[in-house]
């Protein structure tokens, strides 16, 4: 039999090395390249995006129910220079440093145990596309990278409200924007999948202090929502972590309790500590469950208040679905859905966010949108007016109600701290002039930003920018996604975080 053999002589080691060497060149300048005109990483500096994207931080786990949360970590007030993370574990009050605050647990009110030490995580790093709005538009809700208008070699990262052209407008925790001069002002309502990232949540009933927890309900946060009177066809069954409904004669209301409203539905950021915005209470919620019916035939009922007026959904087992002011007794918006099947689990939400109601049922969907003008609504300017309500009701059949969650939206302050009112707040509508833009940070009563920029931004080639906005040069990009949250440490001895928490990529919304 013939012998093949190849007919390409063997390379030499040398031009084998040579042409390594030259690949690896031409590797680098094309990731250089990419990195200067392409996608760049960043990392999130402090908290004013929290928890839509974290900078330092410690990640805590509350002792009483078990919810996990973040609490923001700043360098300065522990004592280390400016950026600066310490690899050891440290106390979260420490001495004479005064990190402002002490974590609270966001669902039950637990209040953390800050004389152990606690590891802290890095901060998001996140890539950015720069460039981008050398070709396309920025929209309004885009999370954008910029250089900081009063120190422009120092980048930040917020959340874009405002356009070249529009006049903006704060109006308890909503964005307003106008277009035209003499035109209304409106409602900027946030998209589905921006909305679902903004969501706080209130109350979880998965996550709840045990009954036998020693002093769990006595504290000003943590008492159980749900407390049906006697004769109810409601019964709670907080061991379970769910709600049951057994047939009633008339309608049957389980009210979500006022006191703790008044306490959830305050501006209040875990991340922050116990710091909360009295004056700032948030009116748009979302309550959403699982339900199971048991049988064919039954209701359920979803009622949401803001300003004193009530919106309900009722939700019947054959599938029809409503939406109803029992303001003017009106039927806002109906629609024929496929019947719920008796013991299968659908998942349901009710929501009042942005002027907008918005019922889900499984993958259904229901929305009425109404008017922007918020007098149209009820809008008072007393703050005491303000408290939202919840309450869930049942008449017929029978059905469980499991994995009951509560949230609130995020509330853009018109104050931050001791700050006074900012601009483009409440009475003092604030107009972009060409090439300038509006940011706000998620974590809204922590954030520095547009509202609250005292001095005239550093000029690029010209004297200076008008206080409180970012000129489109300083413009660097949109944030795409989290590569790396922050990690998790392997060993208390390792100083390095180099577990990747992976559950927790995500692109940017």
């Amino acid at each position: 039999m013939p012998e093949f053999t190849s007919s390409t002589p063997p390379k030499n080691p040398p031009s084998s090395f040579k042409e390594t060497i030259d690949s690896l060149i031409i590797a680098f300048i094309l990731a250089f390249v990419f990195r200067a005109f392409g996608v760049e990483a960043f990392v999130i500096p402090t908290g004013s995006m929290a928890d839509t994207l974290r900078g330092a931080h410690f990640r805590l786990t509350c002792p009483t129910c078990s919810y996990q949360f973040n609490y923001g970590f700043l360098s300065k007030q522990y004592g280390y220079p400016e950026g600066v993370i310490p690899r050891q574990a440290v106390n979260i009050t420490s001495g004479k440093f005064d990190p402002g605050g002490i974590p609270l647990c966001p669902i039950c009110g637990t209040k953390i145990d800050t004389n152990r030490p606690y590891r802290v995580s890095n901060g998001d790093r996140i890539l950015v596309l720069k460039y981008i709005y050398h070709f396309i538009e920025p929209q309004i809700w885009d999370v954008v990278v910029f250089k900081n208008p009063e120190k422009p070699s120092q980048n930040f990262i917020k959340r874009l409200i405002g356009r070249p052209g529009e006049t903006i407008e704060i109006i308890d925790g909503d964005v307003y924007l106008k277009t035209d001069e003499d035109g209304p002002a409106q409602i900027q309502r946030k998209p589905d999948h921006i909305q679902q990232t903004l969501w706080i949540p209130a109350y979880v009933s998965d996550y709840q202090p045990a009954p036998e927890t020693p002093g769990a309900r006595n504290h000003l946060v943590w008492d159980e929502p749900f407390k049906p009177e006697n004769g109810s066809a409601w019964e709670v069954d907080c061991r379970r972590h769910k709600l049951e409904f057994h047939e009633a004669e008339q309608l049957d209301r389980l009210e979500f309790n006022p006191r703790r409203i008044r306490k959830l539905t305050q501006c209040f950021a875990a991340y922050n500590g116990d710091r909360t915005e009295d004056s700032a209470i948030v009116s748009d919620l979302k309550l959403e469950f699982v339900l199971i019916p048991h049988r064919e035939t039954g209701a359920v009922a979803v009622m949401l208040g803001k300003y004193g007026r009530i919106y309900r959904a009722d939700i019947n087992f054959d599938g029809a679905c409503s939406i109803t002011s029992e303001y003017n007794s009106e039927v806002l918006k109906s629609q024929q859905f496929e019947p719920l099947s008796p013991q299968r689990p659908v998942k349901v939400s009710f929501a009042l966010v942005d002027h907008t109601l918005k019922l889900r049922l499984g993958n259904n969907r229901l929305d009425y949108t109404g008017p922007d003008d918020p007098a149209a609504w009820g809008y008072h300017h007393d703050p005491k007016a303000r408290f939202p309500s919840v309450t869930l009701a049942g008449k017929t059949g029978s059905f469980t109600l499991k994995q009951v969650a509560l949230y609130r939206d995020v509330h853009y302050t018109n104050s931050s701290g001791s700050s006074l009112p900012g601009r483009g707040t409440e009475g003092d509508p604030f107009k972009l002039e060409q090439n300038e833009f509006f940011v706000l940070g998620d974590n809204s009563p922590q954030s520095h930003d547009s509202r609250f920029w005292d001095e005239p931004g550093l000029g690029n080639g010209r004297d200076s920018y008008t206080p409180g906005v970012v000129p489109r040069d300083y413009l660097l990009g949109r944030a795409l996604f989290v590569y790396w949250p922050g990690g998790f440490y392997p060993h208390s001895r390792i100083p390095f975080a180099v577990i990747p928490n992976v559950g927790d990529m995500r692109f940017i919304h």
